[in-house]
């Protein structure tokens, strides 16, 4: 549990320092933007034995998420628990491995941009289809890069544990 916490943690920090590094401006979105979180959650979920410590996880970074870096209260929340959902029942029908795990990330994160542009949209933000494109085709890179570096080096810790499942 430890392992996945400090990973989330990282992640979540993560968001904030490729944010300064690669700032994103309405219209002009970095290559090396996306929910770092989302895809942390994405790839810890096959550990974890005990749904409920995984859910748990998903509320504290959800309500993390909306009061750090984007000035809400309960959006990102349901969103984080609908995603969530979603990465469970795909890893309920597909393998865990490493093109799964990118898959999954890949569906995780553009569900993610969905639901905001919906909620954005039924609030009167302006927030036009093509950006909601833009934003996806240029996350896709690094939510590729991020969750195949992830992968690699949380599967490799939790194999060498002899308790691979986190109850």
């Amino acid at each position: 549990m430890i392992t996945s916490i400090v990973y989330l943690i990282i992640s979540f920090l993560l968001e904030n320092i490729m944010s300064n590094i690669f700032p994103s401006y309405l219209g002009q979105t970095s290559y090396f933007t996306t929910i770092y979180t989302i895809i942390a959650l994405a790839i810890i979920y096959p550990y974890f034995i005990s749904e409920k410590k995984y859910f748990l996880l998903v509320v504290i970074f959800g309500i993390l998420f909306d009061i750090t870096y984007t000035s809400t209260f309960m959006v990102n929340l349901v969103i984080f628990i609908l995603i969530g959902i979603i990465i469970k029942l795909l890893n309920n029908i597909m393998n865990n491995n490493i093109f799964m795990s990118n898959i999954i990330s890949i569906i995780s994160i553009i569900t993610y941009h969905i639901l905001t542009f919906i909620i954005l949209n039924i609030n009167n933000y302006n927030y036009s289809f093509n950006l909601l494109l833009n934003i996806i085709t240029h996350s896709l890179i690094m939510t590729i890069i991020y969750t195949t570096i992830s992968y690699i080096i949380i599967n490799h810790i939790f194999n060498k544990k002899e308790n691979r499942g986190i109850k």
